[in-house]
């Protein structure tokens, strides 16, 4: 009996039935790699229906992230902050500003506004412009005495009045502030009992404005 077996088993791999089993194995392996290829294109299908993601590097979300820089001012030097100017006279200021209120006036004895600053000093006394700019007038006034008017940048007019007699300056002339226009004298006739001073008084657009808001 065993052997009869072992005669069938030899029969069958030696004969057709070793060739069918090849073919059904073949036919195995083909239709799972169909499947596998299948699946594999199924999934490439799907793949170029997504949207394509993009990837943020650190520095494109540190870059998004950080803040617009602070526009940089510009600094203006202290020459152009006008109307800082400098001084004209070291003197002590004896009369004040006053366009509000009137004050009395020891020489005209009688009330008055006062459009500008009486600065006493000594008698020949330097007196600079205040600022770089043009002689405008140069002028003897009935109240004031002699008299220089100087145009400024920005609209800015200032009157030097009270000074001496034929003034260093003539009109149309540049001048730069600390130059010397005049000196100290006693012409003012409205303002004879104050003595040698200077009448220092300033405009803008054709308006008075307080001087001690004007030279720091």
């Amino acid at each position: 009996m065993s052997r009869m077996n072992h005669d069938k088993s030899r029969s069958f791999f030696g004969g057709r039935g070793f060739y069918i089993a090849l073919v059904l194995c073949l036919a195995a392996i083909g239709v799972a790699g169909y499947f596998v290829l299948v699946q594999q294109a199924k999934v490439a299908e799907e793949g170029k229906d997504k949207p394509a993601v993009r990837q943020e590097t650190v520095e494109n979300v540190q870059q998004a992230q950080a803040p617009d820089p602070e526009p940089v001012q510009e600094t203006l030097e202290p020459e152009e902050l006008l109307p800082q100017v400098c001084s004209p006279l070291d003197g002590t200021t004896v009369t004040v500003f006053s366009m509000t209120e009137l004050m009395y006036d020891e020489t005209m004895a009688d009330w008055r506004t006062h459009d500008g600053v009486d600065i006493k000093a000594g008698e020949g006394d330097a007196v600079k412009t205040a600022a770089a700019g043009t002689v405008k007038e140069v002028r003897y006034d009935d109240l004031m005495g002699v008299t220089v008017v100087i145009s400024h940048a920005d609209g800015y007019e200032t009157q030097y009045s009270s000074l001496q007699q034929e003034p260093p300056v003539e009109q149309g002339k540049t001048v730069k502030a600390g130059d010397i226009i005049g000196l100290v004298g006693s012409t003012a006739a409205a303002e004879g009992d104050v003595g040698p001073h200077l009448h220092f008084s300033v405009s803008k657009g054709g308006k008075v404005v307080d001087p001690q808001e004007y030279v720091k």
